[in-house]
């Protein structure tokens, strides 16, 4: 499989290059490439001096290698050199922990390979649940960041696309119109059925087959089961199941899309599912989306020990769309007039599904808004962002090309928004919020990967 860029690549270099005085801590869910990034790029920077260790295959041997005092990186360095029949030096060597959760040892030796001179990367899935039962304390002065499964900009790099993703960020800039802006949304449909994990893009580019893909969803669905099902996970595992099979009705609602626990199962309640749930979003499985009914920063999580205040997402848009059960060929077909793919409910569901795993890339944190109580008014708007400057951005999903803001004209009068954002099919576009003098900005789905890094939150 020929490796696909990722974001983190520029990361992971500028630490290298930078002096890599501390270690490099990759989060990130099961199966969004983490393994195969730090490798390709390890070997990239350090040649014949990048070292793997490999916990999940061999963890038998890498406890014997940390069995040593935690703090002890002499001797630590010394049995992997002795392990790996390499000869070690600071000066030429990276060496990568490869899934360190696995072992307590080695993650709570990360604090004392920091400014030791070594240069260390560790990656962990489930690092959010597995670190609840650990006797030994998560390791300080380590750089820790999240990797997160394709957006859409690393998926148009997939597909030898680097020229349209470099256009759509000058037209998310101009706000003028794309004149691929029809092949962009072509490819950003195949984005929603195929999704962002590694492994069902790589299947799709070398076969071109849809069954593969479903197999490849199927398979990344059944591993995050086990994972979630797992008896020694601490959680209930029937609640963590039925809350992972019920998301795709929850998101299908035609009102509010809020998560309700009475959906999971009947008569469910918070007490029982709010640990499962938890579960699912430290490990990164979902995407959960907290309301806010704030009209100045800084926007705070409203919440009720009674209900629940928060919408959740499936971590990847080709797994949600796996969920679905529908078929890869017909969303895909030039006649997209059954039932199931007119409905605005299911094609909602993926947009915002998709604009959410997007913001999440961008490590946004997000809020959902709805009119406190003393305004007497409904609606909701779909994502606010804060920027570092205080202002506050709402940001709408349109699933066609009807794109109404009414809420969000009441949001703008009572805050502090210097300009909206609307996404949808439509071109890039500028305007204002119907009765106002605030400035929409009006972006095209497939341009989501655009808000953030300086560009469009400006």
């Amino acid at each position: 499989m020929e490796y696909m860029r990722r974001r983190i690549d520029e990361t992971v270099t500028s630490w290298w290059d930078a002096g890599h005085t501390k270690p490099l801590l990759v989060r990130g869910a099961r199966r969004v490439g983490k393994s195969r990034t730090i490798e390709e790029v390890g070997r990239r920077l350090a040649g014949d001096g990048f070292v793997r260790l490999d916990f999940q295959t061999n963890l038998a041997s890498m406890e014997r290698i940390f069995s040593t005092a935690t703090d002890d990186t002499q001797t630590i360095v010394r049995n992997i050199s002795d392990y790996t029949r390499k000869s070690l030096r600071k000066d030429a060597s990276l060496l990568f922990f490869d899934e360190i959760q696995l072992c307590e040892k080695a993650l709570n030796s990360l604090r004392f390979f920091s400014e030791s001179g070594w240069a260390v990367v560790a990656s962990g899935s489930l690092l959010g649940v597995t670190t609840k039962r650990r006797k030994l304390p998560f390791p300080s002065g380590v750089i820790q960041m999240d990797m997160h499964p394709m957006d859409f900009e690393e998926y148009l790099w997939a597909h030898g696309q680097q020229a349209m993703a470099e256009a759509i960020r000058n037209h998310a800039n101009s706000l003028e119109p794309y004149i691929l802006h029809e092949r962009a949304m072509e490819l950003f449909s195949s984005y929603l059925a195929v999704g962002g994990m590694p492994k069902v893009v790589s299947t799709y580019l070398d076969t071109r087959s849809f069954d593969a893909v479903r197999e490849a969803q199927a398979e990344i669905d059944q591993t995050y089961v086990a994972d979630m099902t797992d008896p020694d996970n601490g959680i209930s595992g029937v609640s963590a199941l039925r809350i992972w099979n019920s998301l795709p009705s929850q998101l299908l609602r035609s009102s509010t899309k809020k998560f309700k626990y009475s959906e999971v199962v009947r008569g469910g309640r918070r007490q029982r599912l709010l640990e499962p749930l938890e579960w699912l979003d430290a490990a990164g499985v979902v995407m959960r989306n907290d309301m806010t009914r704030d009209t100045a920063w800084p926007l705070t999580a409203y919440d009720d020990v009674e209900g629940s205040f928060f919408k959740v997402y499936v971590g990847d848009t080709g797994v949600m769309f796996h969920k679905f059960g529908v078929s890869h060929e017909l969303f895909l077909s030039a006649d997209k007039q059954l039932p199931a793919f007119a409905s605005p409910e299911f094609r909602g569901a993926l947009a915002e599904n998709a604009v959410m795993q997007s913001l999440r890339a961008r490590d946004l944190r997000t809020f959902y808004w709805t009119p406190p109580e003393s305004w007497q008014a409904k609606g909701e708007i779909d994502f606010v962002l804060q920027t570092d400057s205080g202002e506050l951005i709402p940001v709408e999903v349109k699933s066609g090309r009807n794109v109404r803001t009414k809420t969000m004209a009441s949001f703008v009068r009572h805050g502090l928004a210097p300009y909206a954002i609307v996404f949808s099919e439509n071109q890039f576009a500028r305007g204002e919020i119907e009765g106002t003098v605030v400035e929409v900005r009006r972006l095209p789905l497939y341009a989501a990967f655009c808000v953030g890094e300086g560009c469009v939150l400006r």
